[in-house]
Formats: C-alpha cells, structure tokens, sequence
C-alpha cells in the first residue's frame, strides 16, 4: 500500500537525520526547473511554524517531497483542512501527518494560562481545551506539555475526518492514512502515533 511506503520513507529519512547521514539532493538550476513544471509529493505534514521543526529537514526529504502545512502549535482550522484536501484531492497524497513537537512556545502559552490578545489568542484558545485533561491525568513537565500536544493532534486528525467529506472518504476507501507523530528537536527523533 502507498501509505505504508510512504510511511517507511519518512521512518528512514529520520533516522538519517538523527543519526547525522543526511542525503537530501542539492538544489541545483535543472532540479529547480523540473520542480517548476508539476510537484508530486509523496505526503502531506501539518505541524508547526516553529522554526527547529522544517519536515523536510527532519525526514531528510527533497524539495518537492512533502507538502507541508505549517501553523504555530499544530492546530486545526478550516485554512489547514483545505490545504490538507488539496494534497489528498489534488496531489493524491497516500499519507497525512500531524506532527506536534517538544518545546512548542504555543502550547507552553496554553500551559501558562496567562492572557494573550490579538490573532494569536486565537491559536492559543485551540490548544487550551486540552490543558485541564492532560493535568488531570498526573502528567507535568515535558511529559504534561507532550500530553497536551498528543491530545491536539488526536483533535486535528478527527477534524480532518468530520469537517471534509473528501478526506474521510479517501479515508475510508484506503486511499489516504492518517498518522500522529512527535517530533523532539533535542534528539532529531519523531515518534509515531504516541
């Protein structure tokens, strides 16, 4: 199955990355150019704009690999749904990934419970609703903020599936996998589905 490669393709290329033996092409005029006329990424990655968090850094990937939506703490909205169903409608992506990270400044504001105004209120408030479960099941520290996120990115993945009917569709009939994972910059080392 297309999902299974394309999971293993992201597996390998990680631990490529951790292990310091990247292999990515380099960019190059005649590499450009046949990007340019039509892009064939193997997977969509929702996560976030931190900047220690590139995925096709991470999973040692090419341009062109993966198309990626980027948004601060990996939350879901309808902008992040209609990217996601133009990879799987469009591009016919096998694969979708939610992928949270450690230190995420978002979630560690959710955490604060300190007011924040502003559109980035907005984000914030996404992540908050999963504050109170994650305390209340003992967690603290890094495996609290972990918890937080392994909760968002349950969430995004069941929007995706109730807020698109061509997602779940794609879903159902097999076409399309959809993957949490958790990524740790300290280490280089993505978690799947924790």
């Amino acid at each position: 199955m297309e999902t299974d490669r394309a999971i293993i393709r992201l597996r390998e290329g990680n631990a490529r990355f951790e292990a310091g033996d990247v292999r990515a092409k380099p960019i190059n005029e005649e590499f450009r150019r046949q990007l340019a006329e039509a892009q064939k990424p193997f997977a969509c990655v929702i996560t976030c704009s931190d900047s220690r968090v590139a995925p096709e850094i991470v999973f040692d990937q090419n341009l062109g690999d993966l198309f990626v939506v980027r948004v601060a703490g990996t939350v879901s909205s309808d902008e992040v749904t209609g990217s996601v169903e133009f990879a799987v409608q469009q591009l016919g992506v096998p694969l979708v990934v939610v992928m949270a990270h450690a230190n995420c400044g978002a979630v560690a504001a959710a955490l604060s419970g300190q007011p924040i105004s502003g559109a980035l209120a907005e984000i914030i408030d996404r992540l908050r609703p999963f504050v109170a479960p994650a305390k209340e099941g003992g967690h603290e520290g890094r495996r609290l903020e972990a918890e937080v996120s392994r909760r968002n990115t349950r969430h995004v993945i069941e929007s995706l599936m109730t807020d698109s009917s061509a997602i779940a569709h794609a879903v159902t009939k097999n076409r399309v996998g959809l993957h949490r994972a958790y990524y740790d910059p300290a280490s280089g080392h993505v978690e799947w589905d924790f």
